[in-house]
């Protein structure tokens, strides 16, 4: 197959490139590898081929983790994961061959000492981000639902909360503008993932809605404790005034048993 790239999101991603400073992620090939890159592979014994195809000699098999260094990327591609994902050509040892870029890392982030790997994948319209690792000689996965696939990845130590190795936050922009949608809060414990997503929406003539942790190592923060914070406005514009309704809602949560405690979800019993 033939690698196709459209330019749809590129004034997205540029806006949000320059508003932010942060690298930023997509399933489009405006978000390619770029040539003398270090990549990480994603999957587990993936074939390093002798040419940008599924039925050519395989040189390698890759463990997840290994890196290899980008060439160039292809025109060649193939379906994978929901994507119409482009074979990459790649350096690796003195070996030269080609990946299929699915099988790449869009990063790799470390937390509390563990290393954690990220790609995409689609079903139907939706699209998730597939977070791996390695814990004591075990493969680990977990499959994140985004609200965007225009992504920046970061991560942070236990901001101040007791058995937990550590947080990774994948924050969810617009595809159509630069507009910010909250992101996922992964929390990272002895290997295990448990996601919470937040949402955010600012729309400047009507109404606006967002969700926030507020956590103890912040300002405001209380010890031991993350709150979360959602709020939600409406706003009525005429020729004289300008009119505000908000509503605020506030929770202390704990950190046990590797979830949150009292569940933020469940509207409270009277």
């Amino acid at each position: 197959m033939k690698t196709k790239c459209t330019i749809a999101v590129f004034a997205a991603l540029l806006s949000v490139t320059l508003n932010f400073a942060q690298r930023i992620h997509c399933p489009e090939c405006e978000c390619r590898f770029q040539p003398a890159e270090q990549v990480y592979v994603f999957g587990n014994d993936v074939k390093l081929r002798s040419e940008p195809n599924t039925e050519s000699k395989v040189l390698e098999l890759l463990k997840m983790g290994e890196w290899v260094e980008i060439i160039e990327m292809t025109n060649s591609s193939w379906p994978y994961n929901g994507y119409d994902s482009p074979f990459y050509k790649v350096k690796y040892d003195d070996m030269t061959g080609y990946i299929l870029g699915g099988l790449l890392s869009l990063e790799k982030k470390t937390v509390g000492g563990t290393d954690y790997f990220f790609a995409y994948s689609r079903e139907g319209e939706k699209t998730f981000l597939n977070v791996r690792s390695m814990y004591f000689g075990r493969l680990l996965e977990k499959k994140i639902p985004l609200a965007s696939p225009i992504i920046n990845i970061k991560t942070y130590g236990n901001r101040g909360i007791e058995n937990l190795d550590g947080i990774i936050f994948v924050h969810n922009y617009s595809a159509l503008d630069d507009l910010d949608l909250g992101g996922n809060y992964i929390f990272a414990f002895e290997g295990s993932l448990t996601s919470y997503q937040l949402s955010q929406t600012d729309y400047e003539d009507a109404s606006y809605y967002s969700e926030k942790f507020v956590f103890p190592d912040e300002e405001k923060g209380i010890p031991g404790k993350i709150i979360f914070k959602k709020e939600e406005g409406l706003r009525y514009l005429d020729e004289e005034n300008k009119w505000l309704y908000t509503n605020v809602e506030t929770w202390k949560l704990h950190w046990g048993y590797g979830q949150l405690v009292p569940n933020f979800r469940e509207k409270p019993t009277n």
